[in-house]
């Protein structure tokens, strides 16, 4: 039997909002077919990444989740699974012929800084199908990697996953609503749990089927919302990542404050009092910005973009 245990810490979460786009031109994976339990798949990842401190080699789509694996050998390799939409989905067209639900991926960026995007679009629900025999439900999510950094986000489009929807599922399924990231088998879980207004983050090791109850969420994401996952400097084992670039001035500010990003591989910010209470945020659509501070009173803030966090005062 496994025993519970806190896992080592691999990751640090954090949730925003952002707008959510489609993807433009993607590579499609089902290729017009429809789907249930399928498999598309393994890809090559294009570049070097690390889940939870492990080199990862090939990318799929299986079931319900984007999955990652450190190689193709189904013996020895680890498999990681990219829980973003929490519950069993299918094709919305699963009794016809031609697909109404694509997931694609895409590559954008240039090397060393590039992002792989893969998208789920107009998804349906299992859980509805099989036991209202309706087909009313539908969610769009992406999930993204950066290389370099390591990080993982997930990327909620819109959605009709309502309350009374999620009572319907949770119910029929009679399984919590998850959504993180794991390894296969369970040997390490980082979870979002609560309610997403005020969420918490948990890593555990070794957890059995019937604890996971512990780190459910309590409502779907709403359309723009953005969790992120960001590799731990103090993870044993894995190399440290690259923080995010970027200038800023002039320090202490009175109104202004002038941002300079290195490049466009973390596009928003999230401005904090020394409590960590957020104050203000927004996405930056230039390496040049600047951002209004003028309604703050005068005191020392945190600026977080990306991994990176810097104080300033304004006077």
């Amino acid at each position: 039997m496994f025993i519970q245990t806190k896992a080592q810490t691999h990751y640090t979460h954090t949730a925003s909002t952002t707008t959510y786009t489609d993807l433009e031109d993607p590579i499609s994976l089902n290729d017009n077919q429809v789907w249930y339990n399928n498999q598309y798949g393994p890809f090559e990842v294009p570049f070097s990444f690390k889940i939870a401190g492990q080199t990862i080699t090939h990318f799929s789509f299986r079931s319900n989740n984007f999955e990652f694996l450190t190689g193709l050998n189904d013996d020895s390799d680890t498999t990681y699974l990219m829980i973003a939409s929490g519950i069993f989905i299918q094709d919305k067209n699963y009794d016809e012929e031609i697909s109404q639900s694509p997931i694609s991926y895409k590559v954008i960026g240039s090397a060393g800084s590039r992002v792989l995007k893969m998208e789920v679009k107009n998804a349906g629900s299992t859980t509805e199908s099989n036991a209202n025999e309706t087909n009313s439900l539908f969610l769009n999510f992406q999930v993204w990697i950066y290389e370099a950094t390591n990080i993982i986000e997930y990327h909620y489009g819109d959605s009709n996953i309502n309350s009374t929807a999620m009572e319907m599922l949770v119910q029929e399924n009679q399984d919590p609503f998850l959504i993180g990231l794991g390894e296969k088998f369970l040997n390490y879980g980082g979870f979002v749990y609560g309610d997403p207004a005020s969420l918490s983050f948990a890593e555990v090791a070794n957890v059995e089927e019937n604890e996971l109850g512990s780190y459910k969420i309590t409502s779907y994401p709403v359309n723009g919302t953005l969790y992120r996952f960001i590799p731990s400097t103090t993870t044993v084992g894995t190399e440290q990542f690259n923080k995010t670039q970027f200038r800023m001035y002039p320090n202490p500010v009175t109104s202004i404050l002038k941002i300079s990003l290195e490049k466009m591989d973390v596009t928003d910010y999230i401005i904090t009092d020394m409590t960590g209470k957020t104050l203000q945020k927004g996405i930056f659509k230039a390496l040049e910005n600047t951002i209004e501070v003028g309604n703050l009173s005068s005191g020392m803030y945190c600026i977080r973009i990306g991994d990176t966090t810097q104080k300033f005062i304004k006077k």
